[in-house]
Parts: structure tokens; C-alpha cells; sequence
């Protein structure tokens, strides 16, 4: 049989413990948060990045499968809004702005919105980003020559350059290397441009 005396006691917490246990989930969600934003925002850029070369990827794909030059050409509609679309070469010259304009080099597929598709995600440069080969970037987003298209030809070679896009914190690139064609992922880190896989 139990004496009162027995019974452990029942303590509770005073309201300084709990306020200070609020603190320091307060401070923890602070530091915390930034970083979780951060890693959203660059899982988002990813995405659109891969979108981006998957694209690429599928018309260089259909240049080698089909034997004719395809292109994926970057176009501004009446309302200023960036567009891109893929051609095929129709005459065996490649595909040229001039064949487009004519409907010799004709659309198979597009035109489509150039806003990447995922939330908080742009067409852009960030200012001040230096280039990947060093110096200064610029403003232009689209570098693949004066024409803004990125050519495939059968022998799965294409044209060189890099196409960006950014968050309000960072930035990465799609990039056709020539000779091979082939499409990398590069993300900013600071001022030093990285691959990244996936």
C-alpha cells in the first residue's frame, strides 16, 4: 500500500522554460529557412534547366535519327515575348532564317513560351555574372550566334553557345559544346561556374 509520501511529484514547466524553448526553435527556423528557400529555388532552376536539354537533346537526336539538320530557333511574337520552336532542314542547305521565312525549313514543333516553367525561374542574366570563359557575361541570355538558334546536324555535331536562366539568387547555363554536341548543366557558385549533373 502506497503512503502519500510515496507518489512521485508532478513538476510542470514555468513560463521562462517554455519561452526560452520558443526562442530557440525561433532561432533555429531562422537560420534554417534562408537555406531551405535556397534549395527550392535551385531544385526549381534544375528542373527548368533540364527541361531546356531535354529539348536540345531531342532535337539532336531527331537531326541523326532523320538525317537532316534540325534546329531549335529562339523568336520574339508581336507582344515582345521570347518563343522557341524546332525546324527541320527541308532543302539540305540547313535550316536558315531565310528557309523558315519561305516555309521551305518547316516547324515541327512550337512555337512554345520561353518562361521555363517553373515558378520563380527566368530567362535572364544576373548582373555582374562573369562568363564561364572568364570576363564579363553581359545581358543577353541567348548566345548561340546572331541567327538565336542552336543547330543539330546529322553527324550529331551543333552549334556552340549557351542559353541561361535564373532565380533571384543564382543562375545556370545549357550549353552545347561543338564538335560533339554534347549538352551540360553548369550552375553559378559564387563567381566560379561548376558542372552539374542530372
Amino acid at each position: 500500500m502506497k503512503t502519500p509520501s510515496s507518489r512521485p511529484s508532478v513538476r510542470g514547466y514555468s513560463l521562462l522554460e517554455l519561452m526560452m524553448v520558443f526562442a530557440i526553435i525561433v532561432l533555429m527556423a531562422s537560420v534554417a529557412l534562408p537555406n531551405i528557400l535556397g534549395y527550392r529555388q535551385e531544385a526549381s532552376l534544375l528542373a527548368a534547366a533540364q527541361g531546356f536539354r531535354a529539348e536540345f537533346m531531342k532535337a539532336r537526336s531527331l537531326a541523326t535519327r532523320t538525317n537532316a539538320q534540325t534546329a531549335i530557333r529562339f523568336e520574339t511574337d508581336s507582344t515582345g515575348m521570347t518563343l522557341y520552336s524546332t525546324y527541320v532542314d527541308g532543302n539540305w542547305n540547313g535550316v536558315l532564317s531565310a528557309d523558315i521565312k519561305a516555309g521551305v525549313d518547316q516547324r515541327i514543333a512550337g512555337p512554345f513560351r520561353l518562361d521555363a516553367g517553373q515558378s520563380g525561374v527566368d530567362v535572364g542574366v544576373m548582373p555582374d555574372a562573369p562568363s564561364p570563359d572568364g570576363g564579363p557575361l553581359g545581358a543577353e541570355p541567348i548566345r548561340f550566334g546572331s541567327a538565336r538558334m542552336v543547330s543539330f546536324s546529322p553527324l550529331g555535331t551543333g552549334t556552340p553557345g549557351t542559353f541561361y536562366l535564373r532565380t533571384r539568387t543564382t543562375m545556370m547555363g545549357v550549353r552545347v559544346t561543338g564538335g560533339s554536341a554534347r549538352v551540360r548543366i553548369m550552375i553559378l557558385r559564387g563567381a566560379r561556374w561548376i558542372d552539374r549533373q542530372g
